[in-house]
């Protein structure tokens, strides 16, 4: 594989730490699940359509990702009060626990690469992911 920009993000991408074998042996979730899960913030409670945009994918396919959660116990799913039509969904115990164990799984990874880049490296390398993020998007 040459070492043009393409090439890099999907050896970077294949890499351990990206890989959806790697995800699945953490904590037994597909990407999408895992967007899920990562997509509730401070417990507050997300309708389908708040769940679905905070993971960039669409309605119907959030509705079976969430419904994959709930199956597996990771979210609760609770009919609100006031619109018998609307669905709050929160993440149960075991999903913050998860959500922690990803949290600090994160933090060794990014403890393991700031360790091997001085502070100028680290900037360089987040600017240059942001451009590249900002380009695709």
């Amino acid at each position: 594989m040459s070492e043009n920009i393409l090439n890099l993000i999907v050896k970077l991408k294949l890499n351990r730490v990206l890989d959806k074998e790697h995800m699945k042996m953490i904590c037994n979730l597909s990407i999408a699940e895992y967007r899920g899960i990562m997509a509730q913030k401070n417990g507050q409670a997300m309708t389908c359509q708040e769940m679905a945009k905070a993971m960039d994918i669409s309605p119907s396919r959030s509705s079976r990702v969430i419904d994959n959660l709930v199956r597996k116990g990771y979210f609760i799913r609770k009919t609100k009060i006031q619109d018998r039509r609307t669905v709050a969904i929160t993440l149960s115990d075991k999903g913050w626990k998860v959500k922690r164990e990803i949290n600090k799984n994160h933090e060794q990874l990014e403890q393991d690469i700031e360790k091997n880049f001085s502070d100028e490296e680290m900037n360089m390398i987040k600017n240059s992911l942001r451009m590249l993020l900002d380009y695709f998007m």
